[in-house]
């Protein structure tokens, strides 16, 4: 399966509860939050507003960059129709790095200037958001429990 489309299938299951407010997961190594568009699922490192953007337009799921909270659009990790998108985590960091330098050229343009965001500070945070997809995706439900009463 996709390392980074997996989690669209637990916010489609329901087994993350996306609300229009933010929610820690996991003890607050991410948070997430549904925006009001109903149809974009941000995942933010805590405190750092950076992270991905998962737009799901129906059957397919785009994923963006979200970087000190602003989604750049420009720049795609996976498009739902794309064969080449990166199905592994070794092919999904080989793609951070290739992007970071787009991300640097658009950080020097007028539209995110704001931002003062550099590269090197976007490859780090993307290797934390990678650092929990990873530990995310390695997560196994034991079992149902239930419930005495």
């Amino acid at each position: 399966m996709n390392f980074v489309e997996h989690i669209v299938d637990h916010l489609r299951s329901g087994q993350i509860n996306n609300y229009p407010q933010p929610i820690a997961l996991n003890l607050g190594l991410v948070y997430t939050v549904k925006l009001e568009d109903r149809k974009t699922n941000l995942f933010w490192l805590p405190f750092e507003f950076t992270g991905l953007a998962y737009i799901d337009t129906g059957q397919l799921v785009n994923v963006h960059p979200y970087y000190r909270g602003v989604i750049i659009e420009e720049i795609e990790f996976s498009r739902g129709t794309d064969l080449h998108k990166p199905q592994t985590e070794e092919a999904f960091i080989k793609a951070i790095f290739q992007k970071s330098w787009e991300m640097h050229k658009l950080l020097q343009q007028e539209k995110y200037a704001s931002l003062q965001g550099n590269a090197p500070d976007f490859l780090t945070k993307m290797l934390y958001i990678t650092d929990w997809l990873r530990y995310y995706n390695s997560v196994i439900t034991v079992g149902v429990g239930k419930k005495i009463g």
